[in-house]
């Protein structure tokens, strides 16, 4: 997990935030609705950016070093025996502008890249088919983490509805108790140049 004022962790957030502009989905996809940022998950590999529109998922890797994109394909979870049991039916690598050619990029991945304050889709990823496990990890355990409570709903008759718990974010992020119930739309930018071109809902 990287520190909160680092380049790593503010492109993360930007990505977060272009994913959830509705004009960043993929084609013939919905908007991407939920979106978890550097959330650590037992079970499968842990993703810089998920989101997913309840229909498929997306998977951002955010790199600012060449070094580090070359670590990436050390990780178990880039070899065959693992390809469908992680998250993500898209797959990108977010990295500032030329630091990876789009040849360089595994099979099937997608390539963003941060130029002059706004994120571009330099190619675009394909579909693959996954087996969802991986996403279900992560939806499990966004639910947790925000206080669902592990019950039966039952939408028969009288709809059952809850209050989700305050999410304890400082866990997440160290001692930093002063984002304690932020978003990546609260958090300030401190080493990019520009705010994002578009409004979040």
């Amino acid at each position: 997990m990287s520190t909160t004022g680092s380049l790593h962790y503010q492109l993360c957030c930007e990505c977060a935030k272009w994913l959830r502009s509705r004009k960043n989905c993929e084609r013939w996809e919905t908007p991407w609705k939920y979106i978890a940022v550097e959330l650590n998950v037992y079970g499968t590999e842990n993703a810089d950016v998920w989101a997913t529109n309840g229909w498929s998922s997306i998977v951002v890797e955010v790199k600012t070093s060449r070094s580090d994109f070359h670590v990436d394909f050390k990780k178990k979870y880039r070899s065959e025996t693992w390809q469908d049991q992680v998250p993500g039916n898209y797959r990108y690598f977010l990295v500032p502008k030329g630091l990876v050619s789009p040849d360089e990029l595994p099979d099937g991945h997608g390539l963003l890249e941060w130029e002059n304050g706004k994120i571009v889709r330099t190619k675009a990823a394909t579909y693959r088919k996954v087996t969802n496990r991986a996403d279900i990890i992560y939806l499990c355990s966004i639910l947790r983490r925000e206080g669902f409570p592990q019950k039966i709903y039952n939408y028969r008759g009288a709809p059952t509805t809850i209050r989700p718990k305050q999410s304890q974010e400082w866990m997440e992020l160290g001692s930093d108790k002063s984002l304690l119930g932020t978003s990546c739309e609260g958090l300030p930018v401190t080493n990019l140049t520009q705010e994002p071109d578009f409004e979040i809902e």
